[in-house]
């Protein structure tokens, strides 16, 4: 009798390793971040360093993880801790003076009318450049509570991934941030189904 249900439990294995496979042999399995696992995403959690292995550890040359804006979460500040160094001087504008992405990824874009009686009281859309990101999480880390809401986090770039069988990043990454899932798991709603 345990001898049956040992051979199904192996054969069960069997079936779902050859599903995965066939999946990723279709495209249908990516690499995604996990960001309860990513230090660079995880809410709340103060006093880490910005981590840079999506940046160094990717084989392509412009990592295929990319820091990504979700509009609907954020707050369209007038004072983004992700797009200003908020510890840099501040201008004649009352602005800080330094950008906080080294590649300059970030554009800053007003929104509806501008008051110029009250600049603190006019909002901007931040919109990430894709192809001057490189994935270095520091926006990411700058957005994270209490500073930000949370906007702004890490993902995989399904049509730059090479789709490795040792993503390389995964490999590196100190807490296992990065996971192969089915696709469907990996879209949000409204995206296209990514080309891999």
């Amino acid at each position: 009798m345990s001898r049956n249900v040992t051979r199904r439990v192996a054969v069960t294995a069997l079936a779902s390793g050859a599903v995965f496979l066939i999946r990723k042999a279709h495209g249908q399995v990516v690499w995604q971040v996990n960001a309860s696992r990513c230090v660079n995403s995880r809410l709340g959690e103060v006093g880490v360093e910005a981590c840079n292995l999506c940046t160094s550890s990717c084989v392509v040359a412009l990592s295929a993880v990319r820091a990504v804006n979700e509009y609907s979460k954020c707050g369209r500040c007038n004072i983004c801790p992700a797009y200003f160094n908020i510890a840099s001087a501040v201008d004649e504008k009352g602005l800080p003076s330094e950008k906080l992405c080294p590649r300059d990824a970030i554009a800053r874009k007003p929104i509806g009318k501008q008051d110029p009686e009250d600049p603190a009281n006019n909002f901007y859309e931040y919109v990430i450049d894709e192809e001057k990101c490189d994935g270095c999480g520091r926006c990411v880390m700058k957005c994270k509570e209490p500073l930000g809401l949370g906007s702004i986090t890490l993902q995989v770039r399904y049509n730059r991934c090479l789709n490795c069988n040792r993503c390389a990043i995964s490999t590196d990454c100190p807490k296992d941030a990065l996971e192969q899932v089915p696709l469907p798991e990996a879209l949000k709603p409204g995206e296209a189904r990514p080309t891999v």
